[in-house]
């Protein structure tokens, strides 16, 4: 009888275990939580330059042509010389001086009509010109301009008395202010072309220069500022969204719009988020919404 029941009581034992055994294994594992970083929502503006072609134009000209046929024997200017009222340009002989080898005091002289920079120089020593032949251009100093050209769905950025910055083709800088803007309009590019005035030396008309205008989202109130990588968008660009930490240690998903951005930050619109929300920054790309999520490292306050 002794045998028997120590029998039966090692049978039990075994049946125990066995069955303690299968329970831990069919016992569910926890759910893995996804490793990530906090940020938090900040407030201000971000200024983005708006590109735009310029070019250098003098306004106020003055086109100096040959009061009469003849030959040209002497040029006193160059394009960029600076030239008083009444200086000499250029000397002038009739066509008979010119056969007749007439000392070159008997040439007539043609004389600046105004103090300005010579722009343009047509005319060379020995030239035949007829009457009314361009000779050379001046321009007042004070008449340079800058005339921005401006796609007509961007007018709005390029307002009277604004500030910009004009890059030069050595990459020097100019400081600008944005003046009134021109009656016609470019039909091919559909652009209006707008006058900046900046305080500069003699340049060159025609010169093609960098003109960048800032710009803001909204100029008159502060909007919400992520660091870049806190927002995610689909392969084609078109839709964004950032992770928000729930209370319960979950990851929500919140559609937003972005606005302008610089090397760190990006500019965020929604109606779902607040100064208090805790946004994911990193560790939640692709990352489901509802997931589970865990802190990497602790939270700065």
């Amino acid at each position: 009888m002794m045998k028997y029941a120590i029998l039966i009581w090692a049978c039990l034992c075994t049946a125990g275990c066995s069955r303690s055994g299968s329970s831990a294994d069919n016992a569910p594992a926890p759910t893995p939580r996804t490793a990530v970083t906090l940020t938090r929502i900040g407030f201000g503006n971000i200024h983005n330059d708006l590109s735009l072609n310029a070019t250098t134009v003098y306004q106020d000209k003055t086109v100096m042509s040959a009061p009469s046929a003849g030959f040209i024997t002497k040029v006193c200017v160059e394009p960029g010389m600076t030239v008083k009222a009444g200086q000499p340009l250029y000397y002038l002989e009739s066509q008979e001086q010119h056969a007749l080898s007439s000392p070159a005091s008997s040439a007539m002289v043609i004389r600046a009509a105004q103090t300005g920079i010579v722009i343009s120089v047509a005319a060379q020593a020995g030239s035949f010109v007829g009457e009314g032949t361009l000779l050379c251009t001046l321009a007042l100093p004070g008449s340079l301009v800058f005339e921005i050209h401006v796609p007509y769905e961007q007018l709005r950025e390029v307002s009277r008395g604004k500030r910009c910055t004009l890059v030069l083709p050595d990459g020097s800088r100019l400081e600008a202010t944005i003046q009134t803007p021109l009656v016609t309009m470019d039909e091919a590019s559909q652009s209006q072309r707008i006058v900046a005035r900046a305080r500069a030396a003699f340049l060159p008309e025609g010169m093609n220069v960098e003109a960048l205008v800032p710009t803001e989202e909204e100029p008159d109130r502060k909007v919400m500022l992520l660091p870049r990588s806190a927002v995610q968008s689909d392969e084609r660009l078109e839709n964004y969204w950032v992770m928000k930490l729930s209370a319960d240690s979950t990851a929500k998903r919140v559609p937003v719009t972005i606005g302008n951005s610089d090397a760190d930050s990006i500019a965020i619109f929604s109606t779902d988020l607040s100064a208090a929300d805790r946004i994911i920054q990193s560790g939640g790309y692709a990352l489901e919404d509802g997931s589970r999520v865990t802190l990497s490292q602790p939270e700065k306050n």
